[in-house]
């Protein structure tokens, strides 16, 4: 009851965010019908295309040193567009000045195809079994599709729409389909429909420098009904779980975000397994009984051209109360999140999250027993563990977690498509016990090696892939386990662990006390609002820069591009491109680059995300 009177709030004082940047006609949401599957929404293109423009990645391409290299693969794009752009009806440049307002799309249950027989196939015809059979499964199959409808406004730019449009119209008759023009509310529907039932109709107006386009029959006319204010079924705004997944991401912030989405993970899963037929649509009671419907609805906001932020984003995840079946692994702790001594002060990113181990440990029993039987997890995990290492799942790994994860990000010089490395760490009560856990599960491992870094216990795994066929041009992973202090850590560099053993010992600066760092915790604290986070994390966009610079600076892309020229028209633009510019320092472009910040944490109507990136000092 209290989530419904949320909901019926949220709905009743609708908000800036559900209109048309056009205040003279209905938004998106007031135009879409109730039960949509997926949808997406740009508040107003023109204004999105102007924050790009002054956002730190706008502020990059137009940077006086990089600006020529920008221009010229824009040109090849251009060019390489033009192949296509006959076929089409517009140009590159006509293809992406074309919306100018709001422009929003979604994907809709199909149920609105007519079940006339009229222009089916001939196998479906008659009282025989195969006929009877054939019926069944196009029933199905139409079942298991999916319309969609879109609303761009394109204002005196109407008209390029059109040529496309047209180019549509003829390729579609030319496939078999029918003309199926009406008019709704003096507004002219071009429509077609499917030569076969199992094919949706499409169809699309224009109105007031508007275009709605649709696929499934009558898509296109609710729209229109629902513009005159006569459609009698609800819409998209009407929708309770829609208002509940939106609020918290539209509030949150004191102007109007430029994108919003929205996703029914329930009713897409329920639209395709259902219908899947024989052993698909025996999974669905299950997947019900297991609570999958008290996922109500993902859905998210993002914010741009602030004051402070180059950019935010919130996505809220709404679940149904009480949080049994599937959603009692779904259970977040909370604890310290600065970063522990081991985290040196280069990472590339940090992210810690806490977790009730216990419970979700549990909860995961609860379901294994639903398929496998009672005391799934004894049988197949708690007493082979026993048996082959002496280890009690229960007693000397899961009671021994406190909950806090750790994942810290490094790039590994020289810079490879795999240069990233990750440290991951999971804290432990007794590290003692966790001492002796390790030594009796590396015992059951021929291939595990005891490589000791001073007074730190390393594990490691052995080679990874054959010396002679791993690629010259990528890092080799080198998996690591090591106990440091009361944290287990699990690596694939060495020499990341090196530098976090050294970093732990004082020897490697540290993260704690980096500015940047030290920034963005002190904004997450602001934004928190007194909410306790079960997962924080700091991100260098910079040090991400940085290897892809290295990557396209370094002879063997430019190599590689060439050797690719021969069979690969974009692959030679690109070579002649490259080979043409000389990339400006590091330094004077990774000025546009500030550091990015997120947090989690639980809510009465389920999980919020927020990610923001700082402006830059530029």
């Amino acid at each position: 009851m209290r989530t419904f009177l949320l909901s019926m709030a949220v709905v009743l004082s609708l908000p800036a965010w559900l209109q048309a940047a056009d205040r003279s006609r209905p938004g998106a949401p007031h135009l879409f019908p109730h039960d949509v599957l997926v949808y997406g929404r740009v508040d107003d293109a023109t204004e999105l295309k102007r924050v790009a423009a002054e956002s730190s990645m706008g502020k990059l391409l137009n940077d006086p040193k990089l600006k020529p290299l920008a221009s010229d693969l824009y040109g090849a794009g251009a060019e390489l567009f033009a192949q296509i752009s006959e076929r089409v009806g517009v140009s590159l440049d006509e293809l992406l000045s074309i919306p100018e307002g709001e422009v929003a799309f979604a994907l809709l249950p199909f149920s609105n195809q007519p079940e006339s027989d009229e222009n089916d196939s001939p196998e479906t015809r008659g009282d025989s079994p195969e006929a009877i059979r054939a019926r069944i499964e196009q029933r199905r199959r139409r079942n298991a599709m999916v319309g969609a409808i879109a609303i761009m406004e394109t204002g005196d730019r109407s008209h390029l729409l059109k040529n496309m449009l047209d180019r549509l119209a003829d390729t579609l008759i030319n496939q078999g389909y029918a003309s199926n023009d009406q008019e709704v509310f003096d507004t002219q529907i071009t429509g077609f429909r499917a030569p076969r039932v199992s094919q949706p109709g499409i169809e699309y107006c224009q109105r007031d420098g508007v275009t709605i386009f649709g696929v499934g029959e009558g898509v296109v006319s609710e729209a229109v009904t629902r513009w005159q204010g006569k459609e009698a079924s609800k819409s998209l705004a009407q929708n309770e779980d829609f208002a509940a997944v939106m609020g918290p991401c539209v509030g949150a912030e004191e102007t109007q975000p430029q994108v919003t989405f929205f996703v029914n993970p329930y009713g897409f899963a329920e639209r395709f397994i259902k219908s899947g037929g024989g052993g698909a649509a025996l999974v669905w009671p299950i997947i019900e009984d297991l609570g999958f419907n008290k996922l109500k609805g993902i859905g998210g906001s993002f914010f741009s051209g602030g004051e402070v932020f180059d950019g935010i984003m919130h996505v809220h995840v709404l679940v149904q109360t009480p949080r049994d079946g599937f959603f009692s692994v779904l259970r977040p702790a909370t604890g310290d999140i600065n970063p522990p001594k081991w985290v040196p002060n280069d990472i590339s990113s940090y992210t810690t999250l806490y977790w009730d181990v216990p419970n979700t440990y549990d909860g995961l029993g609860r379901i294994l027993d639903r398929f496998q039987g009672e005391d799934a997890l004894e049988r197949r995990v708690e007493k082979p563990l026993q048996d082959a290492a002496e280890v009690d799942m229960r007693s000397d790994i899961i009671e021994q977690l406190t909950g806090r994860v750790t994942l810290c990000r490094w790039f590994e010089p020289p810079a490879r498509l795999n240069s990233q490395s990750q440290l991951v760490g999971f804290e432990v009560k007794d590290a003692a016990k966790a001492a002796e856990v390790i030594e009796k599960l590396a015992k059951t491992n021929d291939r595990v090696i005891r490589e000791d870094e001073g007074n730190v216990v390393v594990y490691s795994f052995g080679r990874v892939g054959n010396a002679d066929s791993f690629p010259a041009n990528l890092r080799r992973p080198q998996p690591r386990v090591a106990l440091l202090g009361n944290q287990i850590l699990y690596c694939d560099s060495v020499q990341l662990l090196q530098r976090a053993i050294r970093a732990n010992g004082g020897a490697v600066p540290r993260l704690t006390g980096v500015v940047e760092y030290d920034l963005i915790a002190s904004e997450v604290g602001g934004k928190l609002d007194g909410q306790p986070p079960f997962l924080f994390s700091f991100t260098r966009n910079q040090e991400m820069l940085r290897q892809f610079y290295e990557m396209a600076a370094s002879p063997g892309t430019k190599e590689a591009l060439r050797r690719g020229a021969d069979s690969n028209p974009a692959a030679a633009k690109l070579a002649e491109i490259m080979d043409r510019h000389e990339l400006p320092p590091f330094d004077s472009l990774s000025k546009y680059f500030a550091p990015t910040g997120s947090f989690a944490y639980d809510s009465p109507t389920g999980i919020h995300y927020t990610s923001f990136t700082l402006k830059s000092g530029e």
